[in-house]
């Protein structure tokens, strides 16, 4: 008889059974969600690969899949239809709305909301093709002093690209736009040459204009970490407990292989990586 054998057999069988207790020890002191006695109310917003609807109105994206799999996962009951960002906030600050997704944590929004991270996210330079030779960073941009750069009123790209912009738009090189379709029209036609943009907007851009052979993306910011997006929970209808349990949900979700799934289905490999970093 080998009882060598015999002892490693039975050392890896009692250690199989230890992580199995102790997971779902962790699990039970995590709970179940609470759902409540009202349906949650939930608002998507239409952005690139984050939400967006076919030709027979049926609804896709990153946003779309990880609700799916909350409510499979949680049992509770949503109610969802689809806003403005800005009624989003709105109605969240007001106690109007329960949930939303793919939000950005800020010290205003934390006065009436909590966040559940499930992804990080950061601006590329979408650069037109022909000059993708001669521009690798922004400081080659700025030196070819007859391109255009696009941008949305009002928007955000972080304190790198923002003080490249305001030197841009001193030499009156920057095209303000109301929204991401105009500018990546503008870019169709030739009437900027470049702009920012993240990976679930741009590749849905990309690909429902036509313009893959025609358009470059760079890494302008390589030392920049991405901006943490998530799950917003209003603080007038979940507590901290509850929050603490939805983040519980989303971590087996990121543990288990589900959010590498789902960024695959609409990103390349190496974007859907940094997703999740």
């Amino acid at each position: 008889m080998n009882y060598s054998f015999m002892l490693s057999h039975l050392s890896l069988r009692l250690l199989i059974v230890y992580v199995a207790l102790f997971y779902a020890a962790t699990s039970a002191w995590a709970g179940p969600v609470a759902c409540g006695e009202r349906p949650i109310s939930l608002a998507f917003y239409e952005y690139g690969f984050f939400y967006y609807e076919d030709a027979q109105h049926k609804a896709h994206g990153i946003d779309k899949d990880v609700v799916d799999e909350l409510i499979k996962r949680s049992g509770c009951k949503f109610e969802t239809e689809v806003k403005s960002r800005a009624r989003i906030w709105a109605d969240l600050a007001n106690g109007d709305l329960d949930m939303s997704v793919s939000g950005i944590q800020n010290a205003e929004r934390d006065r009436f909301a909590w966040f559940a991270p499930y992804l990080t996210m950061k601006n590329y330079a979408i650069v037109k093709a022909r000059h993708a030779s001669k521009i690798h960073n922004a400081n080659d941009f700025i030196s070819m002093k007859s391109l255009q750069f696009g941008v949305v009123q009002a928007f955000k790209h972080g304190q790198e690209q923002d003080r490249w912009l305001d030197q841009l738009r001193r030499d009156e090189r920057v095209q303000e736009s109301p929204d991401v379709e105009t500018i990546f029209r503008k870019l169709k036609e030739g009437r900027v040459d470049a702009m920012f943009s993240q990976p679930p907007a741009y590749r849905k851009k990309i690909l429902d204009s036509g313009m893959q052979k025609d358009l470059v993306i760079q890494d302008w910011t390589p030392a920049e970490k991405g901006v943490p997006l998530g799950l917003i929970l209003a603080k007038s209808r979940f507590s901290n407990a509850d929050a603490k349990k939805w983040r519980a949900l989303i971590r087996d979700m990121r543990y288990d292989g589900t959010l590498k799934r789902i960024y695959n289905r609409y990103l390349p490999t190496n974007e859907a990586k940094k997703l999740l970093e």
